[in-house]
C-alpha cells in the first residue's frame, strides 16, 4: 500500500505538476502564490484537532464515537473563519478573487479528508487508509489526462482538477467514517468533549500546527514581498519545492502511520526504541539517498526536468535545488522524532522548538532573500529545517534515554563517502536516468551491504508494535 503512494504522488508532483508549469509559465506561479497563502493560514482549518483526535482514537476508539458530532462542527465553524480570512488576505495582497475561490474551497475539503483519514488510522485500518490518501491525487491525474486531451489547458481548469478530485475524496471518506461510527458501541469509558473543551485541549496542537506551516511555507511570501522579480523567483523556487514534497511522501506516509503506533505503545507501556530505529534508519537511508543525488547531479536532473532560458538560470535552479533537498535529511529525521514527541504529549517543547525555528527563518529570509533570492530561501529552509530537526532529536533522547551507536554511524559514514565514489564513477554518462538508476541500485545494495537494515529487523518490529 506504500508502494500505491509512492506511485501515485509522486506522478502528480513530477508529471502532472511539472507539465502544468512547464506549459503555463508565469500563471502557475500566481497559482503556487495563492497555494502558499491558503496552506499558510490552512492553520484556521484545524486548530490542532486533527492530531490531537488521531492520538485519542489510537487510544480508544470510543473517542471517535462520541466526539465524531461536535469535532465536525467545530471544523464547519471553523471553515467559515478560514473563508472570511483567507479572501481578506487574498484581497489585500492583490491575488486574483476567482482562483481564491477555487484553491480555498479545496483546501476546505481536504482538511475535512484528513480529518476523516485520522478516524480510519486511528482505528488502525491501515491499508484503507494508505488507499485514501492517494485517492485524491489519482482522482486529479484522471482529470488532467482528460483535460490535456480535451485541449483544455488552463490554470483555472487545472484547479477546478484538483476540486472535484477532492469532492470525490471527501464522499467515500465521509461514507466510510459514518459506516465506522454506526458500528462502535459506547461504554462510556471516554467522554465527549464541549466545543469550548475541544478547542482548549487542542490549542497545542494547532499553534505546533501553525509554527511548522509558518517556517515551512514563509518563503515564497517572503519572497513576493521582498524581490522586485517574485513571479521568477517564486516559480524557480516551486520547482524545486516540488521535488521536495515527491521526496517527502515516503517520509509522510511513515509519519501517518507511526502516530497511532507511537500512541499506542506509549499508552501501553511498550518499548518505543525499536519502532524508533527503524523508521528513522529507513528514512535517514531514503533521505540521504535522495539528497545525494539532488545535490551531486542537480544540473542534470533540472536540465531534464525544465525549461530554462540559459545556462545562468539552469544553475541557479541547481543551486536552489540541492539546498532544498539537503533539508529532506534533517525533515525525515522530524517526521520521526517529532512524531513520537506528540504522541508523548510533550507539545511544550515542541512549540518551543517550532518558534525558534520559525524566528532562524524569518531572520535568515530578510537578511538572505533581499541579496540571493531563491539561493537565499532554499539556504535558509535547510537551516531551519536542520534546527528543528536536531532540537527534536535531543528532546527524545532525553526522553527516552536513547543513545548513539557509534558502529551504525560508522555505517552512515562509509554510506556517503562510498556514493560519493560511485558518483565520481558514473557522472559522465550521458543519459541522466541511466545514471540516477545506477546510483539508486547501488545506494540500495549498500544498504544491505552495510547491514544498514535487515529484513528480520523491519518484521520483527511490526509485529512488536501490533501487540
Amino acid at each position: 500500500m506504500q508502494g500505491l503512494n509512492l506511485i501515485i504522488k509522486p506522478v502528480w508532483l513530477l508529471l502532472i505538476d511539472r507539465m502544468a508549469q512547464n506549459l503555463l509559465g508565469s500563471e502557475y506561479a500566481e497559482y503556487y502564490i495563492v497555494f502558499n497563502l491558503a496552506v499558510v493560514v490552512n492553520i484556521i482549518l484545524d486548530i490542532g484537532i486533527q492530531n490531537f483526535s488521531n492520538t485519542g482514537v489510537a487510544a480508544n476508539p470510543q473517542f471517535f464515537k462520541v466526539n465524531f458530532k461536535q469535532i465536525v462542527l467545530a471544523k464547519l465553524l471553523l471553515s467559515l473563519l478560514y473563508l472570511i480570512v483567507i479572501f481578506g488576505l487574498g484581497s489585500a495582497s492583490g491575488l486574483a478573487r476567482n482562483m481564491l475561490i477555487i484553491v480555498s474551497v479545496n483546501q476546505v475539503l481536504v482538511s475535512f479528508v484528513l480529518y476523516f483519514r485520522t478516524n480510519i488510522n486511528g482505528l488502525h485500518h491501515y491499508e484503507l487508509d494508505s488507499i485514501l490518501s492517494v485517492s485524491d491525487k489519482f482522482f486529479g491525474i484522471l482529470f488532467c489526462v482528460a483535460l490535456y486531451f480535451a485541449g483544455q489547458i488552463g490554470i483555472y481548469w487545472f484547479a477546478l482538477a484538483q476540486l472535484t478530485a477532492t469532492v470525490l475524496s471527501f464522499g467515500i471518506t465521509l461514507f466510510l467514517n459514518l459506516r465506522y461510527w454506526s458500528n462502535i458501541k459506547i461504554d462510556n469509558s471516554v467522554k465527549a468533549f464541549k466545543l469550548s473543551e475541544l478547542f482548549k485541549k487542542s490549542i497545542p496542537f494547532a499553534l505546533l500546527f501553525a509554527l511548522m506551516g509558518l517556517y515551512t511555507r514563509a518563503d515564497v511570501m517572503m519572497m513576493k514581498w521582498l524581490l522586485p522579480d517574485a513571479l521568477f523567483h517564486c516559480g524557480l523556487y516551486a520547482q524545486s519545492f516540488r521535488l521536495l514534497d515527491a521526496a517527502a511522501m515516503f517520509a509522510m506516509l511513515f509519519s501517518g502511520l507511526l502516530l497511532p503506533m507511537f500512541t499506542r505503545q506509549i499508552h501501553d507501556g511498550q518499548d518505543v526504541r525499536p519502532l524508533t530505529n527503524l523508521a528513522s534508519s529507513l528514512l535517514l537511508q531514503v533521505s540521504i539517498t535522495v539528497a545525494g543525488a539532488a545535490f551531486l547531479f542537480g544540473e542534470d536532473i533540472m536540465a531534464a526536468l525544465y525549461k530554462f532560458g540559459d545556462v545562468d538560470q539552469l544553475r541557479l535552479s541547481a543551486s536552489v535545488f540541492g539546498n532544498i533537498l539537503l533539508a529532506f535529511i534533517p525533515m525525515s529525521l522530524t517526521f520521526v522524532f517529532s512524531t513520537l514527541l506528540t504522541a508523548k504529549r510533550d507539545l511544550k517543547y515542541l512549540n518551543i522548538f517550532a518558534l525558534c525555528a520559525l524566528f532562524c527563518n524569518i531572520s535568515l529570509n530578510l537578511l538572505l532573500i533581499p541579496k540571493y533570492g531563491s539561493f537565499g530561501a532554499s539556504v535558509s529552509s535547510l537551516v531551519t529545517q536542520s534546527v528543528f530537526a536536531l532540537l527534536s532529536v535531543w528532546r527524545c533522547f532525553y526522553l527516552f534515554k536513547f543513545k548513539i551507536q557509534f558502529s551504525n554511524a560508522l555505517r552512515y559514514l562509509a554510506f556517503i563517502v562510498i556514493l560519493i565514489g560511485v558518483f565520481t564513477f558514473i557522472k559522465g554518462i550521458d543519459n541522466i536516468w541511466l545514471t540516477l538508476a545506477i546510483y539508486a541500485i547501488s545506494a540500495l545494495v549498500l544498504v544491505f551491504s552495510l547491514k544498514l537494515i535487515e529484513v528480520r529487523q523491519i518484521l520483527n518490529t511490526f509485529k512488536l508494535s501490533k501487540q
